[in-house]
């Protein structure tokens, strides 16, 4: 087992001859450096951060827990200790030592906290192997709940997360980044989600980052757009509540971030276009 997961970590990184092997002795397509780009630059970042942070940036507080584990085994964190390949590794190197409880934090806290939405992210949008790369490594994990155990706390990393504030009471600009914030939001919009919002709505998309894009469909047709991103965040509710029987307390936060970003969602939506209907009125 600790040999497939170090495999599946090498995937993590740019494709090499070395991985162009693992590609084939774990029965994958062969990687190539067009697809790790778009799957690991353009749409969904490997950094655990990104997706546990509260503020959806890479680095920071959720990135000095994982070196802080490093630092309790008497070890000297990597440069980039919340990169998928680097906590795979690490987890490999657990299950090497034989170190159970060790295992069973690091499993619930670094990897099972933030884990199944990424890697169902990564199913929904990236260019082969990944997908099944993603399928593969959730399937290994998961087995290792059957052998260790479920989650006995919600991790660290979701305890004392914001809630999404509501624009109308608040700088109407945060609600952009809050929604591309996953522990925030429940919610995990790729750019490849925003082009298919633009396409399904008509709207253009703007040149960018993501909170930029995400802006720009609002601005233009807030209703639709609104509408959207509640049709998104209702999708991921479902998701989450798929991984519930797996992943217990931790699937449950998931879901009630997703179903309170529905909830803000719907009302913001209503109030849109009751207020466009006044002004029509009037």
């Amino acid at each position: 087992m600790t040999e497939l997961l170090r495999a599946l970590a090498a995937l993590a990184e740019p494709p090499t001859d070395h991985t162009v092997r693992l590609a084939v002795l774990l029965g994958l397509e062969t990687p190539t450096p067009a697809a790790y780009t778009d799957t690991f630059v353009f749409q969904q970042v490997p950094y655990a951060s990104a997706y546990l942070n509260a503020d959806g940036m890479i680095g920071g507080e959720a990135r000095d827990r994982v070196a802080g584990f490093w630092r309790a085994l008497g070890l000297t964190p990597p440069p980039e200790p919340d990169h998928l390949a680097t906590v795979l590794g690490a987890y490999a190197g657990l299950c090497e030592l034989g170190v159970t409880r060790a295992r069973h934090a690091f499993l619930w806290e670094h990897l099972l906290s933030w884990l199944p939405a990424y890697l169902h992210a990564v199913r929904r949008h990236a260019a082969m192997p990944f997908p099944e790369w993603a399928r593969l490594l959730l399937e290994t994990l998961l087995n290792e709940v059957d052998e260790l155990g479920p989650a006995v706390v919600l991790p660290l990393h979701l305890r004392n997360v914001p809630d999404l504030a509501d624009p109308r009471c608040s700088d109407s600009r945060q609600i952009v980044d809050a929604l591309l914030t996953p522990a925030r939001s429940g919610v995990i919009l790729s750019r490849a989600d925003l082009a298919r919002a633009a396409h399904m709505l008509d709207l253009s998309l703007r040149a960018g980052d993501r909170r930029v894009q995400l802006r720009s469909l609002l601005e233009q047709d807030a209703p639709a757009a609104l509408a959207w991103i509640a049709g998104e965040a209702r999708a991921w509710q479902a998701i989450h509540e798929s991984f519930a029987e797996a992943t217990g307390p931790v699937a449950g936060y998931w879901a009630s971030r997703a179903s309170a970003t529905v909830a803000l969602i719907d009302t913001l939506e209503r109030d849109v276009r009751e207020a466009v209907r006044a002004g029509a009125a009037s």
